[in-house]
């Protein structure tokens, strides 16, 4: 997704070049490289990172870009050989084709891990498939009827599953579940839910692993609460699980949900948490949801589902001082939302919310912008910083963002 190249005049001096090249690809080893150009050619991907080695290099850098069809360019530039000329230039030529930055090479080693986290995401989010068994649950008036900007923006195929299929696959499952007997015992023992009910949770999370895997997705989303009506069980615990193997795993078929989900694992390469807004204050933001996946909590317990009280959900807390990247993808404005944030209460306190309860302190700007101009009921937290990858990965995909710090 994304190339690096350096361009250079051919009137260039060779020794001088060799020393900018250099400090160049020593910042830049994730990234391809594609050479020095001194020529117009092609880049592969829908980025790149170009450094302007000289002057006299604008019709090349033009050129390039045109042919390339690229929707971001970062223009690297240094203080000599007439570099920041070229690129001031060529710069307001470049912007009718998309997106470009900015940046000095004293810069880039920063810079570079960035690029190269936003990169490697953008090439697994390309060809992922979704898979949403059911269809987006009914009070989702807002969060659905986008599968189309999904799949032309971020490169996710969203698939349906029938229902049917899901419950046949669960009623095949093992009752015996002896690959899973371990996992079991260790899930008996914490809560007060019931063996039966931990082993039919197990029996679910089989199921949708298995489809998923035949269908080679990387994503799953479950309209749940038909799972309630129709087999008296919670998807809590199997989501749960499913996100525990790095499979994203989402609730209610909320589509743009579990596209940030997808975002968010693919920066962090840890599992994401799916959460309700429950209560804003100012700088301070409190979710709740009845599932989490287990390996993120500092410690959990199994419980039941807050709206029907059925097992099996997830109870977990979350360790206070954690960092944090709370988001949303809104794909019917083409915008991704972003705050830094810190947990600052992680266990569970009021009986009436969603089992699971983390309260964040976020920058008070965007707590004004969720009340006054909301996205969808859900949010998406990576317990991990990766606000500035995000950012570099909405420009690759040419998808607008507002980030707050």
């Amino acid at each position: 997704m994304f190339s690096a190249a350096v361009v250079a005049s051919p009137l260039h001096n060779p020794s001088r070049l060799a020393t900018y090249v250099s400090e160049f690809t020593a910042n830049i080893r994730d990234i391809p490289f594609r050479g020095v150009l001194t020529e117009p050619s092609e880049l592969e991907g829908v980025a790149a990172v170009v450094l302007v080695a000289t002057g006299g290099t604008e019709h090349i850098i033009l050129e390039t870009v045109r042919r390339s069809k690229l929707r971001y360019v970062l223009l690297v530039y240094h203080d000599f050989e007439n570099s920041l000329p070229a690129v001031m230039e060529v710069t307001p030529a470049l912007r009718k084709y998309g997106k470009v930055e900015l940046a000095h090479l004293n810069s880039m080693r920063n810079l570079a891990e960035y690029l190269a986290t936003a990169s490697r995401a953008a090439s697994k989010l390309l060809g992922s498939r979704l898979l949403v068994f059911g269809s987006p649950s009914p009070w989702l008036v807002y969060s659905s009827g986008s599968d189309d900007i999904i799949r032309s923006v971020l490169g996710v195929e969203v698939e349906y599953v029938d229902m049917k299929d899901l419950y046949s696959e669960y009623d095949r499952a093992s009752g015996e579940l002896a690959e899973n007997q371990e996992r079991l015992e260790r899930l008996a023992s914490v809560g007060q839910i019931e063996v039966e009910h931990i082993s039919k949770s197990l029996r679910l999370y089989q199921a949708l692993s298995k489809i998923a895997r035949e269908r080679e997705a990387r994503a799953v989303s479950v309209r749940c609460f038909d799972l309630i009506k129709d087999i008296k069980l919670a998807g809590c615990l199997a989501v749960s699980l499913l996100l525990d193997d790095l499979l994203v795993a989402g609730c209610e078929a909320d589509i743009p949900t579990a596209a940030t989900t997808l975002i968010l694992k693919e920066l962090s390469g840890r599992p994401p948490w799916v959460a309700n807004v429950a209560s804003v204050g100012r700088g301070r933001v409190e979710l709740a949801h009845c599932t989490i996946a287990t390996s993120i909590t500092q410690s959990f317990t199994l419980t039941t589902h807050f709206e029907s009280g059925l097992p099996v959900a997830v109870s977990g807390r979350v360790r206070e001082g954690s960092e944090a990247t709370v988001a949303k993808y809104d794909p019917k404005r083409n915008l991704i939302r972003a705050a830094r944030g810190m947990v600052v209460e992680g266990a569970p306190r009021y009986s009436a919310r969603c089992r699971t309860q983390v309260t964040l302190e976020v920058p008070e700007r965007f707590s004004e912008v969720l009340m006054g101009d909301p996205l969808g009921v859900h949010v998406v937290v990576s317990f991990t910083d990766v606000l500035k990858p995000l950012e570099f990965l909405a420009k690759m995909l040419g998808v607008d963002a507002e980030i707050y710090e």
